[in-house]
């Protein structure tokens, strides 16, 4: 199974402490058959049962770390993850995929961007899964130095329309 969250963290809603990425998210829910947890080896100032928090990397750090996560039934056709977020609080990036089975298609706002990614094969079976994570952020900003700033909602909804994770997140880049 592809791991969404943390490469949509790191690629798609970085930060801005100087020069760099800042985030910080909230766990609203989770299923009780499923757990999820997102552990940096640093870089972040807190952190609670779902992981690390508050997290600032410059450009040029390696980020790494682990993902942990459990499944506690499988995600199948119809299932979809959304992202509904406003970029500088006024222009909205939201989008909904499915999470097996097709492809995801969805246009980056201001740079008017096209990512389209294949998503793995029905169904995403209940698994447990530890996966580290090593990842050298670019050496410069691809904002070129000027603050971008997103906040608003990641979710995963199975076939049936329960939630499987929901949060929030806040992140700037720099």
């Amino acid at each position: 199974m592809r791991v969404i969250f943390p490469a949509a963290a790191l690629l798609v809603l970085p930060s801005a402490f100087g020069d760099g990425i800042q985030f910080s998210r909230t766990i609203d829910t989770i299923a009780d058959d499923s757990s999820w947890s997102l552990k940096f080896d640093s870089g972040c100032s807190s952190s609670d049962d779902y992981g690390s928090n508050d997290c600032s990397f410059a450009w040029g750090d390696e980020v790494t770390g682990n993902v942990d996560l459990s499944l506690g039934h499988d995600l199948d056709e119809g299932s979809t993850f959304s992202v509904d977020m406003k970029v500088d609080s006024i222009v909205p990036f939201s989008f909904s995929c499915p999470v097996c089975g097709a492809n995801c298609t969805t246009t980056i706002p201001i740079v008017n961007q096209d990512v389209n990614f294949a998503m793995p094969p029905c169904p995403v079976s209940a698994l447990d899964l530890s996966t580290p994570f090593d990842y050298a952020l670019p050496a410069d900003s691809p904002t070129k130095g000027v603050k971008v700033s997103a906040k608003g909602t990641l979710g995963v909804k199975d076939a049936a329309g329960a939630t499987v994770l929901s949060g929030e997140i806040t992140a700037t880049v720099q």
